[in-house]
């Protein structure tokens, strides 16, 4: 059974985090999370509305959780594992902490790679009238969103004329949510070959 440590914040990451649990070809050995939300959202930093969930989640598993929300936050007592799996998080990696992974280390983000890199892809491929989104898994690197691109899964643009760009970009990040869990284990298969 291969190891991994999580860097899995949102739903998506959840999503990720549940199916691992469930794989019989996977151990989640431990998971960092963020449990405020980011300034540029709320400048209170209140508790994530899904941060419960990690708690429970990882609980019920007895995998050991840590928290993270600053940059400055050093990554202490990592595990060696056979895999990183990075979701919808803030920070980026150190070099010191991806190269722990023996086999890979990769991230899964919601839009095309190199086009829609950084934050707001959904936004971006919008605005630029993709009829698609692609949500892509890569290699991390030293710089975000730079990494090899892995496997992808492509997700059709169902925009709503009558509602607005916001609520679109949460509409279909609603729906692309189920994704993360199936290109994680997607992208998993391809590097077990």
């Amino acid at each position: 059974m291969k190891t991994i440590v999580g860097f899995l914040s949102r739903p998506h990451g959840f999503d990720a985090l549940s199916a691992l649990i469930k794989s019989q070809n996977y151990k989640i050995i431990k998971v960092y999370t963020h449990k405020l939300n980011p300034k540029s959202q709320d400048p209170q930093r209140s508790i994530r509305t899904d941060y419960e969930l990690f708690v429970k989640k990882c609980a019920d598993n007895s995998i050991p959780l840590t928290t993270i929300d600053s940059m400055n936050d050093e990554i202490t007592d990592f595990p060696n594992c056979d895999y990183i799996l990075e979701i919808s998080w803030r920070y980026i990696i150190p070099k010191n902490i991806i190269d722990r992974a023996s086999i890979a280390a990769f991230g899964i983000h919601r839009g095309k790679l190199p086009d829609f890199a950084g934050a707001e892809p959904i936004k971006q491929a919008l605005l630029n009238g993709k009829k698609k989104i692609i949500i892509s898994a890569h290699y991390l690197e030293k710089d975000i969103d730079t990494g090899n691109v892995i496997s992808v899964i492509e997700f059709p643009v169902n925009y709503n004329n009558h509602k607005d760009l916001d609520v679109n970009i949460q509409t279909i990040r609603d729906e692309i949510t189920p994704l993360f869990s199936k290109l994680a284990l997607q992208t998993l298969s391809i590097l077990e070959k």
